[in-house]
């Protein structure tokens, strides 16, 4: 619930959705009611609205974070944004949202308002801006939408301002590849409340820049063609549907990827695509004569928390080591579950002592990190972690676990919540 969130997580929500109340009365007060833009963006929202449905059947199982989904809503609410006065842009989110959580029951209903609240946030500004250089008030033909120069001007500047203000931050939700409280918070496991020690927030695995700039292009280019069709006949919208469906289900290719490469249970990277990524970094490393260290990880006593909690607060815990090791490790370091309660860190041109430092970072930050349960007291759990460095002529990925492993045990018979680095197999040359 959206109560028990961190203060800033609520401070941000709640400051971007009262903007947007404030928004919808500015942009009420200067409306002036026309059947025909009521009609308009009535299909619009009938139209978006079946889109929307459809897409997230088509995409539902695979995502694997809530707020990491291609529902190519812009596509819509730009078109809506540009033919419309700046009310209709500010509340088409709330039914187009609406719709999607329906569509995707994991979606939180807190998330749903945030993000219609964005969306119409960035619908009034560029539909004012649309409005103030635009030489035509409506209804809009392709003339008078884009065929004089001042038109287009108005048109493409539209167009421009909508994915920049929802991009802002504290508008949109977080950047590509780095999350922040509030998308952490969005994703967390439900029926826990994780209080971490200070420090950088841990970063939700989502799609990356490569993946979402061609993403966030086509949905603008697919909302300019929208927008002109309907200026040149609104039954050209029939037309129109299918290859939005078409490109959803095409930017499902990302959501695929990252599903193959995830655990679902922790959205870290999987043993599978772990290994892949390592034997390539290993390889690179011996190439460039640049060290590379593994860590082993693992949660000491979890099967006590599992016998006495049950295997739901289990898969909470996990949960939030997980977080706790992304929030501790370096933004390039590659984070996975090894299975069970073992997790693995891939740390490139790192050494011994660095490596050292990195682990006893993660073991601290674990240590640190407090879940509240319902109806239950502050629970939390220590890791045991093996650290082995790798510097010299090309080695074997599997000899580089080992290692890592018999450092861990040694540190789970020292007494566990330890660091132990393993003895040094080769001397850099």
């Amino acid at each position: 619930m959206l109560w028990r969130a961190p203060r800033a997580v609520v401070r941000r929500v709640v400051g971007v959705t009262l903007c947007w109340a404030a928004l919808v009365g500015v942009a009420l007060a200067g409306l002036r009611p026309r059947w025909v833009d009521v009609l308009a963006f009535a299909a619009f929202v009938a139209l978006g609205g079946f889109a929307v449905v459809v897409s997230g059947r088509l995409g539902a199982d695979l995502t694997v974070s809530p707020a990491a989904r291609h529902d190519l809503l812009a596509t819509w609410a730009v078109a809506v944004a540009v033919l419309l006065p700046p009310f209709y842009p500010t509340v088409i989110g709330l039914p187009l949202c609406w719709l999607a959580g329906r569509a995707d029951p994991v979606r939180p209903p807190h998330l749903r308002m945030f993000q219609a609240a964005a969306l119409g946030i960035a619908g009034f500004c560029a539909s004012s801006v649309h409005l103030l250089l635009s030489p035509s008030r409506g209804p809009f033909t392709v003339e008078g939408l884009v065929g004089s120069g001042s038109a287009a001007l108005a048109f493409l500047s539209a167009v421009a301002v909508y994915p920049l203000v929802a991009g802002l931050p504290g508008v949109g939700m977080a950047r590509a590849g780095r999350g922040d409280g509030l998308n952490a918070w969005l994703c967390g496991p439900p029926g826990a409340d994780v209080h971490r020690p200070a420090g950088p927030p841990a970063r939700v695995p989502r799609p990356g820049r490569r993946e979402l700039v061609p993403a966030r292009a086509a949905e603008i280019c697919s909302s300019i063609v929208v927008a002109v069709l309907w200026a040149a006949s609104p039954f050209l919208m029939l037309a129109v549907t299918p290859p939005v469906l078409l490109l959803q289900r095409s930017l499902l290719h990302a959501d695929l990827l990252q599903a193959a490469r995830s655990d679902a249970k922790t959205r870290l990277a999987n043993a599978a695509y772990w290994r892949q990524v390592a034997e390539r970094e290993i390889g690179r490393a011996a190439r460039a004569g640049r060290p590379l260290s593994v860590l082993l990880v693992d949660i000491d006593h979890f099967k006590r928390v599992n016998d006495r909690f049950g295997h739901l607060i289990g898969d909470v815990i996990l949960l939030a080591v997980a977080d706790a090791l992304r929030a501790a490790a370096r933004p390039r370091d590659l984070v996975g579950r090894f299975g069970g309660e073992e997790f693995v860190i891939l740390l490139t041109e790192v050494g011994r002592e660095h490596a050292l430092d990195i682990a006893e970072r993660i073991r601290r930050q674990v240590a640190g990190t407090h879940c509240r349960l319902d109806g239950r007291p502050p629970l939390s759990v220590t890791v045991s972690v093996g650290v082995a460095t790798h510097h010299g002529p090309p080695g074997d990925l599997s000899t580089l676990i080992a290692r890592a492993d018999t450092a861990l045990y040694r540190a789970k018979a020292d007494g566990r919540n330890r660091v132990r680095l393993a003895d040094p197999l080769c001397t850099p040359a």
